[in-house]
């Protein structure tokens, strides 16, 4: 069996792929199959090196046609990717012109390219040279995640993950089974998940039986979760953890959410608090607690009983509201909360687009009113007490 190096295999060469064309499938797997273990990992390893440097050869390439304006759409087609995929490769080749550590590395096949992707947006001329020490060490989920973070999303982004909720399913008669699927905004979507999986959890197999694979035992929690049927199961409570950092967005499940979501959240929200120091490390740990009061989160949820958002009575699953929210300048005082149903909670300031004014402790005595109105009254009301105020 051949021991040759790498190298020397027609298929590849450390000065780049032949012009002439490759062997046929056939003959190159078979010729391959002559080689031993430690020759393919070698081979497969100066292979990898040999796709990056060509990669970056492609952007120096793409670097320069975007300088004379050369760049269209029509690589897309002509390359079989999205027109997305050509602009972040015009966008990578943009950035690689003041990162010249991140390029070496790039070149001498230390990045993947989808870690290049992530790097070229997480460094800067100040961090060209440590990020090209880091990335390759990091997997492109980390980087991506550190790249999402860059970003905090907008009120905006916020309203249209919510708008996209969706649930969908189709009957496939051939096999006589339904597939389906749903699109939920962050936490929503994370607390179905953990809700599903917690359950799914509780459904120990027999005594010497093998469970069940989880995705299995995830739909059945659903289909029991749905129609109310099956087994008696201790009730499967959703813990989601929700990530605020010292810099950047928090982010639920790995996925960045609105400042003004995050407002909502901490009203309702048990804090498991981890005091960190200036690089990340945990210094110590504060017992579990919450923003507001527990006596005052009672007192109002005793008072209101059900949702205060007009005309609905729902009772289940409230959350506490505060009508001036604190971002805008309102309390925790018990006269600035309400309790509201989860669904109208998103519809409201500072998240939503409407807002409850009046007195809580008052039958009769809120309206719903646009946000922009609430906040003109707030600005007014600012304005007459003056700088002192």
């Amino acid at each position: 069996m051949s021991t040759a190096a790498p190298a020397a295999h027609p298929g590849w060469s450390r000065t780049g792929p032949r012009v002439e064309p490759s062997p046929d499938w056939s003959a190159e797997v078979d010729e391959l199959r002559t080689h031993t273990l430690d020759w393919l990992h070698a081979a497969r390893a100066e292979a990898v090196r040999e796709q990056r440097r060509w990669r970056m050869r492609e952007l120096a390439v793409v670097r320069v046609l975007d300088e004379r304006g050369q760049v269209d759409d029509t690589w897309a087609a002509t390359d079989g990717v999205t027109m997305g995929d050509v602009r972040a490769t015009v966008e990578t080749a943009r950035a690689l012109d003041a990162l010249p550590h991140v390029a070496a590395a790039a070149t001498d096949g230390a990045l993947s390219d989808a870690q290049l992707a992530a790097v070229v947006q997480l460094a800067d001329p100040t961090t060209d040279a440590d990020w090209a020490t880091r990335g390759p060490r990091c997997a492109p989920t980390e980087l991506r995640r550190e790249v999402r973070a860059l970003t905090t999303p907008t009120v905006e982004e916020s309203r249209r993950r919510h708008a996209a909720t969706a649930f969908w399913g189709r009957f496939d008669e051939q096999v006589g089974r339904w597939h389906g699927g749903f699109s939920l905004p962050d936490l929503e979507g994370a607390t179905v998940m953990a809700v599903l999986q917690a359950r799914a959890e509780q459904m120990k197999p027999p005594k010497g039986a093998t469970w069940a694979p989880l995705a299995e035992r995830m739909g059945t929690a659903f289909v029991e979760a749905v129609t109310g049927q099956g087994p008696e199961r201790p009730p499967a409570r959703a813990h989601v953890l929700v990530h605020v950092p010292l810099h950047g967005p928090a982010e639920v499940q790995g996925v960045p959410i609105a400042t003004e979501r995050l407002e909502q959240l901490l009203a309702n929200a048990s804090l498991e608090i981890n005091v960190v120091d200036d690089r990340g490390d945990v210094v110590g740990m504060v017992p579990t607690t919450t923003l507001i009061p527990t006596r005052v989160m009672r007192a109002v949820r005793t008072h209101d009983v059900h949702c205060r958002w007009p005309g609905c009575t729902s009772t289940v699953g409230l959350e506490i509201h505060h009508l001036v929210p604190r971002s805008w300048g309102g309390t925790d005082d018990i006269n600035n909360l309400v309790t509201v149903c989860a669904p109208h909670h998103r519809k409201l300031v500072p998240h939503g687009t409407w807002a409850l004014a009046g007195s809580p402790r008052q039958v009769g005595e809120l309206d719903l009113v646009p946000a922009e109105e609430l906040h003109r009254s707030l600005e007014q009301q600012a304005r007459a007490r003056g700088p002192s105020g």
